[in-house]
């Protein structure tokens, strides 16, 4: 079984940039090395399973397996994202969100008058109740 070794300039840079993140000891490169082989061979493999299937198959395949590898590869960073999600928005203040609205409402009064009072009134009522949060919270 003897491999292919592609010297194209593409190939070379390829290679560099994979497996030249960071000084590693022998061992750990020797490792490393024998996992890039075992990726780009079955990176390798699934080009040609895409390849052989017909023509209007091959954008859902494709699709499919950029699926299934981002699916395969964030098993642990799925697991803290509930825990994240509540805390961004328990940390979240209105009151950011009130000021920006009230700085775009002053050139819409200009414009038209009902929509920009409308929008400066809700920019008061997010401003009021971000520090009403604000001083609950202290």
């Amino acid at each position: 079984m003897g491999a292919v070794v592609d010297k194209s300039p593409r190939s070379i840079l390829k290679s560099r940039v994979l497996t030249e993140d960071a000084p590693t000891p022998p061992a750990a490169a020797e490792s490393q090395h024998d996992l890039d082989g075992e990726v780009e061979a079955l990176a390798q493999r699934m080009v040609d399973l895409i390849n052989q299937a017909g023509p209007e198959a091959r954008v859902a395949l494709r699709q499919y397996a950029i699926d299934l590898l981002r699916e395969g590869t964030e098993v642990g960073e799925a697991a803290g994202a509930p825990g994240t999600a509540s805390a961004a928005r328990r940390d979240g203040n209105p009151l950011g969100m009130g000021l920006l609205l009230g700085v775009f409402a002053l050139p819409m009064m200009l414009l038209f008058l009902p929509v920009g009072l409308t929008l400066l009134a809700v920019s008061f009522v997010l401003c009021v109740w971000g520090v009403v949060a604000m001083v609950v919270r202290r």
